[in-house]
């Protein structure tokens, strides 16, 4: 880990990579676009990464997946998005490239297919975990690569736990009413409630049959480290989730 960029750790060939807020905002819709890429050359010195061998989406909070290859290192950083905009994963077999997403309170998903060689990256707010992104991730890997449940891990990154995500409305309430039986609502005295989206997903990821699972349990809502949009406001900074393969 280095303690003043991000927490990076790798799982044989995976390498996983979550930026703090000390990295700076790495999303392009926060801010001017110099400074995004000076923080960007900041990464690169930092961690090594070249910035043309990272690929990144631009959200959109839905489920649309894409596959990504060699020919779209440095999109969505140093290159025009194409394809790659308003989208919410991706996932490759090319080693060596970095592909990522931007959060701040959703949870980066990374499926690493050992056995075929691949990974993919899944940004997972309330909508993508109600949607069943991960789901669409997984299957886009199966058709493309041959990938499976059984040879699959599945890591997931900093987000907001149950312990900061309170609501007022019913609308999170109602989006999960499906997941009634994991009692995934607290009710508050005040009466707001907290609802634990990661128990969802974990959920969503059992039922695909993915039993490898490492949840990092970071939350962006206790942990200052992280930008968080229900801490902060909808226009705080984005850390950035990397994930690639080297074989």
């Amino acid at each position: 880990m280095d303690s003043v960029q991000c927490y990076s750790f790798n799982l044989g060939p995976l390498k996983c990579l979550f930026t703090t807020r000390a990295a700076g905002n790495l999303t392009f819709a926060r801010a001017r676009k110099e400074d995004v890429l000076d923080n960007y050359r900041g990464l690169e010195q930092a961690t090594g990464i070249p910035l043309d061998q990272i690929v990144r989406v631009h959200l959109a909070n839905g489920t649309r997946v894409v596959r990504v290859g060699a020919e779209d290192a440095g999109k969505g950083v140093i290159r025009e998005l194409g394809h790659l905009y308003k989208a919410d994963a991706l996932y490759t077999n090319v080693p060596g490239l970095h592909i990522g997403i931007t959060t701040a309170d959703c949870f980066p998903l990374i499926l690493h297919d050992p056995e075929n060689k691949a990974v993919g990256l899944a940004h997972c707010g309330w909508r993508g975990i109600a949607g069943r992104l991960e789901k669409k991730l997984l299957e886009a890997m199966t058709e493309d690569f041959g990938s499976s449940p059984e040879n699959m891990v599945a890591i997931i990154g900093p987000g907001i736990r149950e312990c900061c995500y309170h609501q007022h409305d019913d609308g999170l309430r109602e989006a999960f009413a499906q997941y009634s039986r994991l009692k995934l609502v607290r009710e508050l005295p005040d009466g707001t409630y907290t609802i634990d989206i990661a128990l969802a997903l974990r959920s969503n990821l059992a039922t695909l049959d993915i039993k490898k699972v490492i949840d990092t349990k970071l939350c962006t809502g206790c942990n200052e480290e992280f930008f968080s949009a229900r801490r902060e406001g909808f226009n705080t900074g984005r850390s950035l989730a990397l994930a690639s393969i080297k074989y």
